[in-house]
């Protein structure tokens, strides 16, 4: 096929200003077009056959870094503190009388946040009141600067709902950077690097004790070493996988599946969900059990939350020098 005209908004949601978001994710891969990491490539700028493949890298949405004394602890910390929640994936919990009724997951970037700010201030409130709180002012969402609030009130709690990722390793660019040097192959005591951890610690790749990192980057780097050309497929994003409820037990066994409910995107392609049982059930996510124990935490969900990207693998006859750790 030939160049793509331009990227896709994520998910591919319509949007108006669709060029605009276009053109900011390709200022976010110029930086990596450099010459030095020449088997990383802009879609845009260069042809991409038809068949080329596109294939899917995905991992557990639960935070893998994260320590604590026990699986408890662990859950909680997670639950209490979106900055722990590194896996380009980030949930809030809501309760009442104590009991978890939902759980609401994104995979949604910052970056397009920022460019609704810029190109379509009303529509971003309007997505902001519908799922965050009707209560939101435009004026809660602008900086003194007057640029986006990434991380404004109404999205850094860890109760209630959220609208998108504000982790610190969690956008775009995060991603963008991991796939672009994960193209160069790695040299250490005149050995290739293959191991995923030391791949990523080598290359300065991120956390080599996540999910996310070492799954990519070792995916990529074994596409590279075969000469092939590769960047993130379009549209460029993360997405959410339905959750795994084999081994849920509801109180009038029903299938948990059916509480997986898509609110941004599609089946293929989710950005935003949340997981809750409807009200006419008669009782809510808190009485679903798990290995016997009831939900307590938003976390068990996430441990069973699938999230992934796909990159495209384009046939190529580079001859690729590997470089020294460090370099």
């Amino acid at each position: 096929m030939p160049k793509l005209a331009r990227f896709n908004s994520p998910a591919g949601l319509t949007d108006p200003n669709a060029e605009a978001w276009s053109t900011r994710v390709r200022g976010i891969l110029a930086p990596y077009l450099d010459g030095t990491r020449p088997q990383f490539y802009d879609p845009t700028k260069k042809n991409t056959p038809a068949n080329t493949p596109d294939p899917m890298v995905s991992w557990v949405a639960f935070p893998a870094s994260l320590r604590a004394p026990s699986q408890a602890e662990r859950l909680r910390l997670a639950d209490n503190d979106r900055t722990l929640q590194d896996e380009y994936c980030e949930w809030t919990v809501a309760r009442r009388g104590g009991k978890i009724t939902c759980v609401t997951f994104t995979t949604e970037v910052p970056e397009y946040w920022e460019h609704l700010f810029d190109t379509a201030p009303q529509r971003l409130l309007q997505l902001y009141r519908k799922f965050v709180h009707p209560r939101v002012q435009l004026s809660d969402l602008r900086r003194a600067n007057g640029r986006y609030r990434r991380e404004s009130p109404w999205n850094t709690s860890t109760p209630g709902r959220l609208m998108h990722l504000i982790q610190g390793n969690n956008t775009l660019g995060a991603a963008v950077d991991l796939v672009a040097n994960a193209t160069v192959l790695r040299i250490k005591n005149g050995e290739l690097v293959t191991n995923q951890q030391e791949l990523v610690r080598c290359a300065d790749l991120g956390n080599p004790f996540r999910h996310s990192d070492p799954q990519i980057a070792s995916a990529v780097n074994v596409a590279a070493s075969q000469g092939n050309e590769i960047t993130l497929a379009d549209p460029p994003g993360l997405h959410l996988g339905r959750p795994l409820t084999a081994g849920m037990v509801t109180p009038d066994g029903a299938d948990a599946a059916k509480f997986w409910k898509i609110e941004r995107g599609d089946a293929e392609r989710t950005l935003r969900a949340r997981f809750e049982v409807p009200p006419n059930r008669g009782y809510v996510v808190g009485d679903i059990e798990i290995g016997g124990r009831p939900v307590q935490h938003g976390g068990q969900i996430a441990q069973r939350v699938q999230v992934w990207v796909k990159v495209l693998v384009k046939k190529g006859s580079h001859a690729a020098q590997p470089r020294p750790c460090g370099t």
